[in-house]
């Protein structure tokens, strides 16, 4: 019985792709947004034969993961400056 390395399975199971509107849903952004940040090269993907680009959803996952790490938890107003501005 033949049994399959990393590369193979790879080969075998390609990655999961997300279009532009699954990702902006992912991201909390508007699908115009998403489309700005991969023309700009912020956000790696790749192009359609017909121009649309594709995400693969590993990357994104990753990146929305680290989104939530960096965004900080919001104080309550009354603990700044007594809820008074």
């Amino acid at each position: 019985m033949k049994t399959l390395d990393s590369a193979s399975a790879a080969v075998m199971d390609p990655p999961t792709l997300l279009t532009t509107s699954e990702v902006s849903r992912l991201l909390g952004v508007s699908p115009n947004t998403v489309t700005r940040w991969a023309r700009e090269g912020r956000l790696p993907c790749r192009l359609t034969l017909g121009g649309h680009h594709r995400f693969d959803r590993q990357v994104i996952e990753g990146i929305r993961e680290s989104l939530n790490r960096a965004t900080p938890v919001a104080a309550e107003p009354a603990a700044i400056g007594g809820g008074r501005f």
